[in-house]
């Protein structure tokens, strides 16, 4: 009775390792399956992200390796920092002159100059010369505009472009489209929704928005708190061209800028060139020559002697002024630079004399190798910065044939702005001023229309001092929204309704393609801008930047023409939209959905707010210093 019952369990388990031999392979399958699903689902999260998985697209900002200005302090050129208590200050000559080293088309400078010039015809000539024919006063102006370009240019070459839209302005733009999201759920008519938008922005409207005094106030402020930044140092002890500078800039500059840029018009004309997958146009002109940054510009027009100007042999002369002047030459860490000059005013004694000796010319040679060592090697802590030609010519020896005139020249354009400065730290400080402050945009009837148009109106006509009621914190009622992938996400959930299926697929492939995704996006901005930065497309930008502010007698655009080109704006987004897209969501939601888009751009005021909501961040990432500015004065951007 037990070995058949043995047999039978012997003849079980032999068919059960037959079946394992052969399909153990399937079952290795499925349980590795299962092991795996189990390991990605413990060590991946919604954080966790897989990296770039185009390996050829790499980004790399491109950066100018241009010197980085110290406006409030010196460097050391021993060890490099702005504070060294161990060795002695030197001058920065970046300070005094930033356009160093600048070189730009030379089209694209006459385009700059052109627009510069056109600021002094129209603001500044006028009423000075009905005053004097005296152009000192326009040349020093036209120096501190060429200083100001000169500190945006090279501040612009240190931050990464793409980084800031896809990271923070593309961020701001989505807590914007939330705010006309939520108030069109409130209104039914399109002519509401901008009010709508306003009360829902609430406390967090931008303060410029609240009038347009306060808009120019607030550019008033804003410009103010840049002066330390971009203008030459010491400029700012001078109440009268600060003030100018300031109307000009604040009143007659931005403020026309930020209105253009706002202009519901403007905005469709840009979504166009944006959306429009065309090739860019090509340059028809060969690139023209690089120039010095804005060199013609700022020559001296003025052709009088001026009586407040002292030239060096006067100071020599006079021991009471070279004592002063030395010791201001401390302060500045420019002492080797006088030293240099009179160097090189003895050695020009000695060798334009007649018949000189062998050893007279020996010694001679010693002395300009001495000059050459101590002024011009990098390796030097008194090495002056010359022109390259003029340290060639010292190298080839060619000092006796040609440089001493060209040494002259270059020392006065080091000292000169060392005289001046010098010449107003002399003078005893001026009482401030009892009558009101110069005002362009002053409050006249004429000045008015100016200042409100039929555009902007009021802008939001809120009074300085209302309360409103503090709205619930949308912006933090999600989680962090953060890179391309995932305002893409947003919208369409938030913008488009996309359903929840592909909310989740999205979600899913977020881990994979993230990464992926922005950096692309970085590197194909990255190819835009270069674009954008051609030659013939900023003197396109400038040009029309100069129509924007100075054409005022020009007929603006009829309303046919703006109707038109809203039309074509609105079906060029129409257009744009995948058609994949379209059959996950619909027709209907298509439509609404980029009807929701395109009505929330057609609100001057609301785009005027995101305008200096980006600006606000665009000088802050320009200006970092700002930052430790911002914690003393909340009141001038409390948004942020």
């Amino acid at each position: 009775r037990q070995y058949p019952l043995f047999c039978f369990l012997l003849l079980c388990l032999s068919a059960a390792s037959l079946l394992l031999n052969r399909y153990l392979h399937v079952l290795m399958i499925f349980w590795s399956f299962v092991a795996g699903v189990v390991t990605f689902y413990c060590s991946l999260g919604p954080d966790s992200l897989l990296p770039n998985i185009f390996f050829t697209i790499k980004y790399k900002p491109k950066q100018l390796g241009l010197q980085e200005l110290f406006p409030q302090g010196h460097s050391c050129a021993v060890c490099g920092k702005v504070k060294c208590k161990r060795h002695r200050p030197s001058l920065l000559l970046e300070n005094y002159q930033p356009w160093l080293d600048l070189k730009i088309s030379s089209k694209v400078d006459a385009s700059l100059s052109e627009v510069l010039e056109l600021v002094l015809e129209n603001f500044v000539y006028p009423w000075y010369r009905d005053v004097t024919d005296d152009e000192s006063f326009v040349d020093e102006l036209r120096i501190t505009l060429r200083f100001f370009a000169s500190v945006l240019i090279r501040r612009i070459h240190k931050v990464d472009i793409p980084s800031i839209i896809t990271k923070k302005l593309l961020k701001a733009a989505m807590k914007h489209i939330e705010v006309i999201v939520k108030a069109r759920q409130k209104v039914k008519n399109t002519e509401f929704l901008q009010q709508a938008a306003l009360e829902e922005y609430g406390p967090e409207l931008h303060v410029a928005l609240r009038s347009r005094r306060d808009e120019l106030h607030y550019l008033r402020k804003l410009t103010e708190l840049l002066f330390p930044y971009i203008l030459p140092p010491k400029a700012t002890d001078c109440r009268s061209l600060t003030l100018l500078i300031r109307e000009i800039l604040s009143g007659s500059v931005f403020l026309p800028s930020l209105d253009f840029l706002a202009d519901p018009d403007t905005v469709n004309h840009l979504l166009i060139i944006f959306i429009d997958d065309s090739p860019p146009e090509k340059a028809t002109e060969p690139a023209s020559p690089l120039v010095p940054f804005l060199q013609k510009f700022a020559e001296p027009r003025n052709k009088k002697p001026s009586v407040l100007k002292l030239e060096l042999k006067q100071i020599r002369e006079q021991q009471d002024l070279l004592f002063r002047f030395m010791n201001f030459l401390k302060q500045e860490g420019a002492v080797h630079v006088l030293q240099f000059c009179l160097t090189v005013e003895e050695f020009n004694d000695r060798i334009l004399r007649p018949e000189l000796s062998n050893d007279e010319m020996l010694s001679l040679h010693e002395e300009l190798q001495k000059i050459y060592k101590t002024y011009c090697l990098d390796e030097s802590i008194d090495k002056i910065r010359f022109d390259p030609f003029i340290v060639e010519e010292i190298q080839r020896r060619k000092i006796i044939k040609s440089v001493p005139g060209k040494l002259m020249k270059e020392k006065g354009q080091h000292l000169e702005p060392f005289i001046m400065n010098f010449i107003n730290s002399c003078e005893s400080p001026k009482p401030k001023p009892s009558r009101p402050e110069l005002t362009i945009l002053s409050p006249t009837s004429e000045n008015n229309k100016k200042l409100f148009n039929d555009l902007f109106k009021n802008n939001a006509n809120r009074a300085e001092n209302t309360e409103r009621k503090q709205n619930q914190n949308y912006f933090m009622e999600v989680m962090a929204v953060e890179g391309v992938y995932d305002y893409l996400m947003y919208v369409g959930r938030v913008v488009f309704q996309v359903p929840d299926w592909l909310h989740h697929l999205l979600m899913g492939t977020r881990i994979l393609f993230k990464n992926t995704l922005d950096m692309y996006t970085d590197y194909y901005l990255q190819c835009k801008l270069e674009q954008l930065f051609q030659e013939h497309r900023l003197v396109s930008l400038i040009t029309l930047l100069r129509d924007a502010i100075f054409c005022e007698n020009t007929e603006p655009r009829s309303l046919q023409d703006k109707q038109k080109g809203a039309k074509q704006t609105f079906e060029e987004m129409m257009n744009y939209i995948p058609d994949l897209l379209v059959k996950c969501i619909g027709e209907e939601t298509k439509y609404e959905s980029i009807r929701l888009l395109f009505d929330g751009l057609q609100q001057p005021v609301l785009n005027k707010q995101l305008t200096y909501v980006l600006l606000d961040i665009v000088i802050q990432e320009l200006f970092p210093e700002l930052n430790k500015v911002q914690k003393e004065a909340t009141s001038v951007t409390p948004w942020m």
